[in-house]
């Protein structure tokens, strides 16, 4: 499958990202509730996160999508910048179509790339409790496990099910 891969400056379809943003916030709620968390609405969760795509995209955050050969959207992931010299990783999420061909993990370097040239010395990022693909990929990169960081947007009654991390930039 031939992908390409891009940050972008605005989202060039807002309806089609809406719709990866729900499929991402079912399996996310899903995973959730499984851990004990509250029933969630992916739809809610979805028109917030494009409420809000101003912090996602520059000049304080960045959004890289992924499209295939025919310009279907397949994956995205996005950063927040939190401070002056840091930011967090924030909803890296590939089809299940397009899994298993390393887009994922080219989504997580471009992102550690990109915050490294946006002036950041450190990263975070949280993941619900168990989501072992993505703790798997946090370790994998150097990331160490840390209490809830001052800046993290979600709500306060969300913490017994997820886990945050720290990444030091070189």
């Amino acid at each position: 499958m031939t992908l390409k891969l891009e940050f972008v400056s605005a989202l060039p379809d807002h309806g089609a990202f809406e719709t990866l943003m729900c499929d991402y916030y079912q399996i996310m709620c899903d995973k959730l509730v499984a851990v004990g968390g509250p029933a969630l609405s992916p739809s809610e969760l979805a028109a917030d996160t494009l409420a809000h795509i101003d912090d996602l995209l520059p000049p304080t955050g960045r959004t890289v999508l992924a499209t295939d050969a025919a310009g279907t959207l397949v994956g995205c992931g996005v950063i927040r910048k939190v401070r002056n010299d840091a930011a967090e990783l924030k909803r890296m999420y590939v089809r299940p179509e397009a899994q298993r061909l390393g887009l994922g993990r080219k989504l997580f370097e471009m992102r550690i790339t990109e915050a490294r040239n946006m002036g950041c010395r450190t990263v975070y990022a949280d993941t619900i409790k168990g989501n072992r693909p993505m703790l798997d990929m946090y370790e994998h990169f150097g990331f160490r496990y840390i209490p809830r960081y001052p800046e993290n947007a979600n709500p306060a009654e969300l913490d017994p099910y997820l886990v945050y991390l720290e990444h030091e930039l070189p």
